[in-house]
């Protein structure tokens, strides 16, 4: 059984949980004659935000529940026609206690 790192003991006996929210910051390399396709196609994307592009490099903020979907939606990216490489620069982590309580 995969144990959810998100929810704790204490959290669960006090009657609530911390909600994760992960945020991404992407560098992706595409061909340059590509790159105005791939921006308009990369900010259909759920969860993916375009923040520069300049040249061959258009640069990327992925969100979501969890490394997992950050991992998928940057597979995906890397495997688009006209992509060169796609790599995740940086991760951060937003812990929110759960409303509900």
């Amino acid at each position: 059984m995969r144990e959810n790192p998100a929810i704790t003991r204490r959290s669960l006996l006090k009657g609530g949980f911390q909600a994760r929210h992960h945020i991404s910051s992407a560098v992706v390399v595409v061909l340059p004659a590509r790159r105005e396709e791939l921006s308009r196609r990369l900010a259909e994307m759920p969860g993916v935000e375009i923040h520069a592009g300049e040249g061959s490099r258009i640069v990327v903020t992925i969100e979501g529940p969890g490394s997992g979907m950050l991992g998928e939606t940057l597979t995906t990216i890397s495997m688009m026609d006209g992509v060169i490489a796609a790599n995740m620069v940086f991760e951060h982590i937003e812990v929110r206690e759960d409303e509900s309580k």
